[in-house]
This record gives C-alpha cells, structure tokens and sequence, in this order.
C-alpha cells in the first residue's frame, strides 16, 4: 500500500512568484480597469472600494491614480507588503477572508466589493457563502465586480489549468446560478477588456468567423470575463 499525503492549498500559494509581479500600473492596465471596473459597474470616485485578494496591488494601484479616497485591500499573503508602496500599506489588511468577516474592519459598507482572479480558488458551495458574507458589506446599491476565467471559452484552458489552486471552472452560465444561490442577480456579464485595443479587433475579427463556422459558439470569447453582481430586488 501506498502512502499518500494531502498538501495544503497554502503550500501552493506560497509557490507563487510575489516579487515584482503587479507593481507597475501601464497604460494599458489604466484602459483595461476603466472597461472591466468602471465602465461596468457604474463607479464613480467618490464611492467606496474594498479587493478581497488584491495581491501586489495593482488595482489599488490604480484606485489611487484616479483620485478614490476610500479604499481597503486584503489579503492572506503577507509577503504583498514587501511589494506596495508607502501610500497603500496603511490600506491593505493581511488577513484570511473569514477572519476577516468577523473583525471590526467589516463593520464598513462599501459601494463597490472587488474579486479579480479569486471566485475560481473556492468551490461553489464556498463561493456561495462567500458571495453571501460579501452582500453584508455592500451598501444599499452596492455591486460585488468579478473577474474569472471563461471556461465557455477555448481560449481559456491555459488560465484555468495553469494554477491548481484553481477549484471551479465557471461560465456565464454557472455564474448566474452562483450568483442566484448567493442572493444575488447579474447587472452584465461580459468579455474582459484586452490590454491591447489591436489585439482585441484582430481577435474580434478572428472569433466572428470562427462562430459563423461552429454550430454552437461561445457568447464571450475572451479567456476572461467580467460579471457584475447586485443584491435581488426582494419586490
């Protein structure tokens, strides 16, 4: 018989490349935020922002660049510190998501809750309770702003699959019933903005034929996808 050993998700984590991953805000990076962040939320800057697993704090980043004055970040990484710059170590809060739920710090309301690149790392039943945990923190117009990996699409096996840590591949169509079960109810869904404006038109272009060709075609593309999320409207 042989003997196996279960190795904690954190062993994985602690894997990842944190030094200098994330810490330059381009150009590029400003057009995709206001496309996936603003644009489709409806955010203004005089609203309020939380990122749960904000990393090096790229977007945070770009929070600050626009001029918003009420944001926080968390974390489980502690090594994320060694990579932010002054002004954004006061708001970024190293600390597991549950713990975090249960401290003084969420006594806060926000307009806008932030998950680039994290709903894939739970389960749905955990991705639900979650969601759940989150929609107590909104305020009364609140919107949760999701990024995942579109698995509708081919082109996203190389996002999903690159990462282990990855526990549930999702569409549009499987963000809904998340979304659903957690109370919640989709404003968009959509394809994530590209970095490049050319490299979106050239891959438009390439997936309007392939989708005249194929008898079923995916609704979004792009390897990535957006879903903005709000409270049901209990009426």
């Amino acid at each position: 018989m042989t003997n196996t050993t279960k190795i904690n998700d954190n062993v994985f984590y602690q894997a990842y490349d944190r030094a200098g991953q994330g810490t330059i805000l381009k150009a590029k990076h400003v057009r995709q935020f206001f496309i996936d962040f603003v644009e489709s939320s409806d955010f203004g800057p005089e609203m309020s922002v939380l990122e749960l697993g904000c990393g090096n704090g790229l977007f945070l980043r770009y929070l600050s660049k626009i001029g918003v004055e009420e944001f926080m970040g968390v974390d489980g990484d502690p090594r994320i510190l060694e990579e932010l710059p002054s002004n954004l170590v006061s708001v970024v809060h190293i600390s597991d998501f549950t713990d975090f739920f249960v401290s003084d710090m969420a006594n806060q309301r926000f307009d806008r809750v932030v998950l680039f690149d994290v709903l894939e790392h739970f389960s749905p039943d955990d991705a639900v309770a979650l969601l759940k945990s989150i929609t107590n923190l909104l305020t009364s117009d609140g919107k949760i702003v999701i990024r995942v990996p579109n698995m509708s699409s081919p082109l996203a096996m190389d996002v999903q699959y690159n990462d282990v840590t990855h526990r549930t591949a999702f569409s549009p169509g499987s963000i809904r019933q998340v979304a659903s079960v957690a109370g919640l109810e989709p404003v968009i869904i959509r394809a994530q903005a590209y970095t490049s404006r050319y490299k979106e038109i050239r891959e438009r272009i390439l997936t309007t034929i392939l989708s005249w060709f194929i008898a079923m075609p995916p609704k979004i593309w792009s390897p990535n996808m957006i879903a903005v999320l709000k409270k049901i409207n209990p009426n």
